[in-house]
């Protein structure tokens, strides 16, 4: 029993799994800067624009890629050639649209959908991005397609990087205090840009401009393909986008001002949900690398195995969850000063440490799910979720403010992840100890991080050295993670490929 990397598809989901760690933890240094650069408000307005950046997305490029991926995969080259000439221009097309339609509507769609004039001249500058996003989808699709992995994720990190280190460079380089919102916007665009490039180099290698010219175009068959994987995709971004948009005008009817609305705004969805989401980097990777597994088995109506790969990445989501919820339970506050300057991010990681354990396991049951080729499943959960946590937002949040949002999206997930666990349960598919795994590991995690913690207290009043409390949670994280190999919650046999 050994781990053999033979099947080109594992292997390029581990590509992409690397690229998508190295990219987040840029992404997360980068928040920081600009948490500290934009201010809470300047930072909440930022975030507003993203919820119109996804729906536009999900229209010109979500659902095109992955009918370009699907169909290349299947087809010659002269046909593969065929398909992207046709995506190309479909998505070009429609982000062109897209991106006329914003730049000519920006102020009242600032002023009437988002609620924050000031995001007019941002989205000004973000329309910019539309095409690019466009092509570089529809590249990533057909490397996708022909099991090219390794370009897309270099791709992710090109764009990164550039867009960090354009930042970094003009605000370091002059006085852009006013500017930096706006210079923080146009480092997506050159981002973009430069992956852009990268990837059309790339993709000259593999399809001639001359075949490409000379293929014929295969509308039908991609909008065919295309238009319901938009949809319900579309449908989530909607909904998503009526959350985020709502978020800062239910705080106003609770009774803050529009600045410390938006604010709070910013620090909720631009600090701490990325500071809570990054410990999923890896329950996200253990569940992509096992997912061809589940699929594979499910073909072949393996049941057996179906079990085993279910409850290796449930148990290990789950004590990933105690592990994070049991760190941010007690030492939110300090990380949320330390790290962000900011008291409320303090606060609200703290309250959403309890969010950790059912998102993260949420997130494997959900990819358990599409293995089995049951999305429309997923689909459905996820839309169930996202409108109780509207609901919540609705006639909750104006009772409770920020809380009673969280509450929601704390009711929320815990539905969602109930949902997804009992359809799996019923098909008699995730065995699993929830006492083992998750009731006495969580009373032993956060026992030892308090105790942690007050030791940490106890030696920071005798220094006068406030890091000491957070040098505490190491020795506490350590002890945790001997528990685990201790009590054979984690094991080396756990990452061996088991042929059935």
């Amino acid at each position: 029993m050994e781990i053999v990397m033979k099947n080109q598809l594992l292997r390029g989901t581990l590509i992409l799994t690397v690229a998508g760690f190295v990219t987040r933890l840029i992404g997360f240094g980068y928040r920081i800067f600009l948490a500290d650069e934009l201010g809470e408000v300047n930072l909440g307005i930022y975030q507003l624009i993203f919820p119109v950046y996804s729906i536009c997305f999900t229209i010109y490029a979500a659902g095109i890629q992955t009918a370009v991926s699907q169909m290349i995969s299947h087809n010659s080259t002269q046909k593969q050639g065929s398909i992207l000439k046709t995506s190309l221009i479909l998505s070009l097309m429609c982000s062109l649209s897209l991106s006329c339609v914003v730049h000519i509507f920006r102020v009242p769609i600032a002023n009437d959908f988002l609620g924050a004039q000031q995001a007019g001249e941002l989205l000004g500058i973000l329309a910019y991005i539309f095409p690019f996003c466009g092509i570089t989808s529809v590249i990533n699709g057909y490397f996708y397609g022909i099991n090219r992995a390794k370009i897309p994720a270099v791709t992710q990190i090109i764009e990164q990087l550039v867009r960090v280190i354009f930042v970094f460079a003009i605000c370091f380089s002059f006085d852009t205090n006013e500017k930096s919102v706006y210079i923080a916007v146009l480092g997506l665009v050159i981002g973009e840009l430069c992956s852009n490039v990268y990837n059309i180099y790339h993709v000259k290698k593999h399809i001639s401009i001359r075949t490409l010219l000379q293929s014929k175009l295969c509308i039908g068959k991609i909008l065919r393909l295309s238009l319901p994987l938009s949809g319900t995709k579309l449908v989530i971004a909607l909904l998503g986008s009526i959350e985020s948009i709502l978020i800062p005008i239910i705080m106003q009817r609770y009774g803050y001002s529009v600045e410390v609305s938006i604010g709070l705004y910013g620090i909720l969805t631009g600090v701490v949900l990325p500071f809570i989401l990054f410990p999923g980097t890896i329950t996200n990777s253990l569940s992509v690398l096992l997912l061809p597994a589940i699929a594979k088995a499910s073909g072949t109506n393996n049941r057996r195995q179906i079990r085993s790969t279910a409850s290796l990445t449930v148990r290990y989501s789950l004590l990933l969850g105690v592990l994070t919820s049991s760190l941010f339970l007690n030492f939110g506050v300090e990380i949320g000063q330390f790290i962000f300057h900011s008291e409320n991010a303090g606060k609200l990681l703290t309250v959403m440490a309890f969010l950790c354990p059912f998102l993260y396991v949420t997130t494997t049951l959900g990819s358990i799910i599409n293995g089995l080729g049951k999305t429309g499943i997923t689909f459905l959960f996820t839309v169930i979720g996202l409108l109780v946590r509207i609901l919540f937002l609705l006639f909750i949040a104006p009772h409770f403010g920020i809380y009673g949002y969280i509450m929601g999206m704390l009711v929320s997930q815990i539905l969602i992840c109930l949902m997804h666990g009992g359809y799996l349960l019923k098909t008699n598919q995730v065995p699993c100890n929830l006492s083992k795994y998750f009731v006495w590991p969580m009373i032993f995690c956060c026992s030892v991080m308090y105790f942690s913690k007050i030791a940490g207290i106890q030696i920071m009043t005798k220094t006068n050295n406030n890091l000491v409390v957070l040098a505490s949670m190491i020795p506490a994280v350590f002890l945790i993670l001997l528990y685990f190999f201790v009590f054979r919650l984690v094991s080396r046999q756990d990452f061996k490929v088991k042929k059935y």
